[in-house]
């Protein structure tokens, strides 16, 4: 699209948004009015095909809606049924019913660099909305699966997806909930969560779909919500201050030459990206920043507190499975361990690729995380005091062969050679399986986790030292209900 066609569709966009909302009151501040305008101008890209180009113009980088945007398929039209603040000043709520069905479409939009961009999406069914009952029994009949152990698993189908629970033998499937990052309590029969629409919450359920109760809503994107050992606190991450959005920088050769000459030369950051002389001027763009952070809430006296990790990169908290004061976190060089009780934390690795779910084992020895290795995930483990680091999955060489011969083209050369080639500037796609998202068995014999090895995400199991990795559930019980893992750091299984 060139240019000036996308200032159009843009300039458009906001035109429709705007003449489409309601008028504005005296009352009514200009971010009032963007902040709508950014939610409705987003609903319009959904109704009109021939702006989807432009749509990523109104979101943030970081929202994630390619699997809702499928589920929509073709929207014909929408009408707004509500449009307030959520949170004053930070978080906008624009609720739509889209046709044809009246499916319910929340959107939030936050300030980003002073614009306003959506950065949360969420599609809720009639159904869920007229207060039928959120537990949905989804099987009956199906042969148990030997060889997996006891349990109960809870599992979230994306994050901010459906939520079941499933016995381990493959039996007793059910729908539960939605939300985001679910967590089994230490006794199996609450679910703790989070939901970001229509407001940033945290709940638990019990695993039957009852007794839904809501404990905190005053935090930013919260996610990844860990129960202590004793079941009395929540930990969970959120997302405050830092820089949101990358920032393009670009200098002429003469301003270069004057900022060195007045001992202030243009420093280029250590993690800037893209760095090129073009056109004559220096250019990089800084990637975003954000801070996130931990707090706690006492379950047993309803109290806040924020937690002194000494970091402002604080990631996908998770309990000690014996220690109520101890939490594993991961941070922006690796992982740390928090003792709740000195108020104080330290170092379990020094890798940034280590990332969340984190699960420590049962007995308290070992950690099990999801590692960016090779541009797709594997599963690590490790002490508790960072030695003994193993790698237990990995794509055989046969597979990676076969997928990278696959995805070239043959060509005879002058030479009468037939060789294999890809046409330049073209991109290889990831020939690798992703292995991610692991959790121990209860009583850590084994561990589960999802992957893509089969051309779709599935859950899997293997022993704790990476033998014997098969899929979990091949009774057919998860044959009709589809997962997608992000690699946000989201926890997409909770075995207790």
């Amino acid at each position: 699209m060139k240019k000036t066609a996308i200032f159009a569709a843009l300039l458009l966009g906001l035109l429709v948004a705007l003449g489409g909302a309601p008028a504005a009151t005296a009352q009514e501040d200009l971010d009032t009015i963007l902040a709508r305008a950014a939610a409705k101008s987003y609903l319009n890209t959904l109704v009109r095909p021939e702006l989807a180009g432009v749509q990523k113009f109104y979101v943030t980088d970081g929202l994630r809606a390619d699997n809702l945007h499928a589920e929509l398929g073709d929207v014909t039209g929408y009408t707004v049924t509500r449009a307030d603040w959520l949170v004053p000043g930070q978080t906008f709520e624009v609720q739509a019913a889209l046709q044809p069905g009246e499916r319910a479409l929340t959107v939030h939009t936050g300030k980003y660099n002073n614009r306003w961009k959506v950065d949360g999406v969420e599609l809720t069914t009639p159904a869920a909305e007229a207060g039928q009952p959120s537990t949905t029994i989804v099987e009956t009949g199906l042969r148990p699966v030997s060889g997996n152990g006891s349990g109960l698993l809870a599992f979230q189908t994306r994050s901010g997806g459906d939520i079941y629970v499933i016995n381990a033998d493959g039996t007793g499937l059910r729908r539960v909930t939605h939300g985001i990052d679910p967590q089994l309590s230490p006794d199996g029969t609450q679910i703790a969560f989070t939901r970001w629409n229509p407001q940033f919450e945290l709940f638990t359920i019990n695993t039957d779909g009852s007794n839904e109760r809501s404990w905190f809503s005053n935090r930013k994107q919260m996610k990844s919500p860990a129960w202590s050992a004793d079941g009395s606190k929540l930990v969970f991450s959120f997302q405050n201050g830092g820089r949101l959005e990358p920032e393009f920088h670009r200098y002429s050769k003469e301003t270069l030459i004057k900022r060195a000459a007045k001992g202030s030369p243009v420093n280029i950051p250590d993690n800037a990206r893209g760095i090129e002389f073009k056109d004559g001027k220096l250019q990089f763009v800084i990637p975003a920043d954000a801070y996130w952070w931990l707090a706690e809430i006492n379950l047993t006296n309803q109290t806040y507190r924020d937690l002194s990790t000494g970091s402002r990169y604080n990631y996908a908290p998770s309990g000690h499975p014996i220690d109520p004061n101890a939490f594993i976190f991961r941070t922006d060089k690796g992982m740390g361990l928090y003792d709740d009780a000195a108020q104080t934390s330290r170092s379990v690795s020094f890798d940034d690729r280590d990332r969340g779910a984190i699960s420590i084992s049962p007995d308290g020895s070992r950690a099990a995380f999801t590692y960016f290795q090779d541009g797709n995930w594997e599963i690590h483990t490790i002490n508790m005091d960072g030695t003994n680091r193993q790698r237990l999955t990995k794509t055989p060489l046969s597979v990676v062969a076969g997928r990278t011969a696959a995805n070239n083209r043959a060509f005879t050369n002058a030479e009468g050679f037939t060789t294999m080639s890809r046409a330049q500037g073209e991109s290889m796609p990831n020939v690798r399986w992703n292995n991610a998202a692991p959790v121990w068995s209860p009583d850590g014999s084994q561990i589960a986790f999802v992957t893509d090895r089969t051309g779709r995400w599935e859950i899997w199991i293997m022993n704790a030292d990476g033998s014997n990795q098969r899929p979990m559930f091949p009774n057919g019980a998860l044959d009709n209900i589809e997962l997608n893992f992000d690699g946000v750091d989201e926890r997409m299984l909770s075995w207790r």
